[in-house]
């Protein structure tokens, strides 16, 4: 805009009145292109009477996918030409009504004259919020006979089912899933079988009868129409799925397939789908425990995924050279990340305690030379091994305080991996898009992952993670091969067969490639960026301008932005980077963020000096190496661990075992005495 008008005023100057009118034709088209791309992506219309619920649904669905969304109130007696005029100026994709207002409009002057009036793509319609007390002639005058009302099952009752179609163009990763429900009641669709009514949703109960369809699509006059009824959890269950519990995600699963389908690549989407398993503790040895380097690459190359080792620092000088040679050999199935400093147990925990807490407490500036030695360390053992590691922080035990996130950014860490992303002591967010992504720059400005155990993830909650862009982020220790080395291989095979497309890779791979793109008006890219570093990858067969924002809370001094090593300039706007950056077809840019820090390698002490941790980590490898060997030593080692024994510490926890002896002792020595008292009053009576 500064341009154009600076060229007319030198053009008026110079009388070259042509060239002036030229640009003032060029500011004219942009400034209703500029009107055209901010009009609304969705327009909702409800009444004053729809339930907050429902109207919070279709807001978060529209924010998690960026798209603007226009909000008209029908009241009684609204005149349906006005809302038909007021459709008609809009650039929507797509309408919602929720169902309340259907008695106030006409639906075949206010709807569906749209396509008689639109040059680009007619918009998709949803109706919302069906239930079985709205009047069935409604339902049926408005989708011309294709649906004829709408009941409700109470037979379902913590005891059913959701199935999803085979419509893959619309389900995507959801399609076919079926996975237990848990409900009050549900209402349900009551369809024409003659008309050519497709089931995108259904329900049912544990019988396994017909479905009932919540979820429908049907055509009337070239226009696609959604018709859906809501799921009714249990009163008892307090949390909505705008806040926390992610299996309620089915609440809403049908208006996000909607709008995806929709909108296509205008929604934030993922350059791609990516997934990862760290196993968390082993050492470079083989094997480690029921770890066997040989035999995970085996079943790696087999069902075709990647493992990153969660390497404790402490460790670093202590790698077998055949094991080095595997993860030289293989960087596209073995990689390598931080796991706390010398695994201390909670190492990061706490910067004040009292007598409650289990673990004494770690100040933040313990916590900070922890992470300047765990970086010292690893540095080391890359001299040592010639092996890279991903600066990604995988916590012992559980994820640390906020500020010590903070750290982790000023030492230029790309993020943190742990079972929970909110930082031990911070209140859990209220926002529900943060439990729709296991992803946050909530907590320091710094990324921080949520990971499962395997055993926590069923094939309906990795569905839905790829339905949602989601990486899938896995991890267990090396007892999870106890039974056999190809323990994760079903895993691996659910997740290909959900995304073929799905790539494994390290978790700094992940984490650089983890940003979202949503194609613009002019078929150039914006982009949000999570990680400091961010590779970004034009797969298209044309140059194409990506318009990068980053969160950035500036509490930290930047030392320099660098696309592909060289310096480049960038911006500062309300909290946010902002930085354009051209590639060509096929081409990637490799966008790094460094922060100033104090960090001074050949200052930092990476000696073992600590007899209690080096105690520690001689039982932690006799645990794993000897232990983990017999049934016995396996069945120890769970009581030790799920009674929250191994929270008493050494010296405590010899104490109980020195008294649980010698309480054994006593016992077995007053029983003895018992047995040979009871023998002798024996052998007197038959004298």
């Amino acid at each position: 805009m500064h341009y154009i008008g600076k060229y007319m005023r030198q053009s008026i100057f110079k009388r070259h009145v042509h060239k002036a009118r030229y640009a003032f034709y060029v500011y004219v088209a942009f400034c209703v292109l500029c009107c055209f791309c901010n009009a609304a992506d969705v327009v909702y219309i409800s009444t004053s009477t729809v339930e907050s619920a429902q109207k919070d649904s279709v807001g978060l669905a529209c924010e998690f996918y960026g798209l603007n969304i226009e909000r008209l109130s029908v009241e009684e007696g609204s005149i349906s030409s006005q809302l038909s005029a007021t459709l008609k100026k809009s650039n929507s994709r797509a309408i919602v009504i929720n169902s309340k207002a259907l008695s106030n409009i006409d639906v075949s002057e206010a709807i569906f004259s749209l396509h008689r009036n639109r040059v680009d793509k007619i918009p998709l319609l949803l109706i919302i919020g069906v239930t079985s007390d709205i009047d069935p002639k409604l339902l049926s005058n408005f989708s011309k006979g294709a649906v004829t009302g709408c009941r409700s099952n109470k037979n379902i009752q913590f005891n059913g089912f959701y199935k999803v179609s085979d419509l893959k163009v619309l389900a995507k990763q959801l399609s076919g899933l079926e996975t237990p429900l848990y409900t009050q009641k549900v209402d349900y669709l009551i369809l024409d079988k003659s008309r050519d009514v497709q089931t995108i949703v259904e329900v049912g109960n544990s019988n396994k009868e017909a479905g009932f369809p919540i979820f429908v699509k049907f055509m009337l006059t070239g226009q696609e129409v959604f018709c859906q009824t809501p799921i009714q959890f249990p009163e008892s269950s307090a949390e909505s799925v705008l806040y926390s519990n992610r299996h309620r995600f089915l609440e809403i699963a049908p208006l996000m397939m909607f709008l995806r389908y929709a909108f296509g690549e205008r929604c934030w989407n993922s350059p791609g789908y990516y997934a990862n398993l760290t196993i968390d503790d082993p050492w470079l040895t083989e094997p480690y425990g029921h770890l066997s380097y040989r035999g995970l690459l085996e079943q790696m190359d087999k069902a075709n995924f990647h493992t990153t080792i969660a390497f404790i620092p402490w460790n670093y000088d202590r790698s077998e050279t055949d094991v080095v040679s595997l993860f030289k050999e293989h960087p596209d199935r073995l990689s390598l990340c931080v796991h706390g400093n010398n695994h201390d147990h909670y190492e990061f925990y706490k910067y004040e305690t009292n007598t409650a807490d289990p673990w004494p407490a770690k100040p933040l500036n313990v916590q900070e030379t922890n992470i300047k030695q765990a970086i010292a360390r690893l540095e080391e053992f890359k001299k040592l091994t010639g092996l890279s590691y991903d600066r990604v922080m995988v916590f012992p035990h559980l994820i640390a305080p906020a500020k010590t996130l903070g750290l982790l950014k000023k030492y230029n860490f790309l993020a943190t991996s742990n079972a929970g992303n909110v930082p031990l002591g911070s209140e859990k967010p209220t926002d529900p898009l943060f439990y729709l992504r296991p992803i946050t720059l909530d907590f320091e400005n710094f990324l921080s992952f949520n990971r499962h155990s395997v055993a926590e993830r069923s094939k309906a909650d990795i569905a839905i993670d790829l339905f949602l862009d989601n990486p899938v982020l896995l991890f267990e220790h090396h007892n999870f091969f106890a039974g056999s080395i190809d323990a994760f291989n079903e895993m691996a095979e659910v997740v290909h067969s959900l995304e073929p497309s799905v790539e494994w890779h390290s978790l700094a791979y992940i984490a650089r490639h983890l940003y979202l793109q949503r194609a613009r008006y002019d078929g150039n890219y914006d982009v949000r960026a999570f990680c400091k570093s961010v590779e970004l990858e034009n797969r298209s067969k044309r140059a194409l301008t990506y318009f990068v924002r980053k969160e950035e809370s500036f509490s930290l001094l930047i030392r320099q932005v660098t696309v592909d090593g060289q310096p480049y300039s960038y911006e500062k706007s309300n909290n946010n980077i902002r930085l354009t950056v051209t590639i060509p077809p096929g081409g990637s840019r490799l966008i790094d963020i460094e922060y100033e820090n104090d960090l001074d390698l050949t200052s930092v002490d990476i000696s073992k000096n600590d007899p209690r941790v080096n105690r520690l980590r001689k039982l932690s490898d006799f645990r794993d190496m000897t232990l983990s060997t017999n049934m016995l030593g396996r069945a120890f080692t769970r009581v030790y661990y799920e009674t929250g024994l191994f929270k008493l510490g050494l010296k405590r926890l010899a104490t109980i075992c020195f008294a649980m002896a010698v309480a054994v002792c006593l016992a077995g020595w007053y029983l003895l005495r018992r047995i040979k008292k009871h023998r002798l009053q024996k052998v007197q009576i038959d004298e």
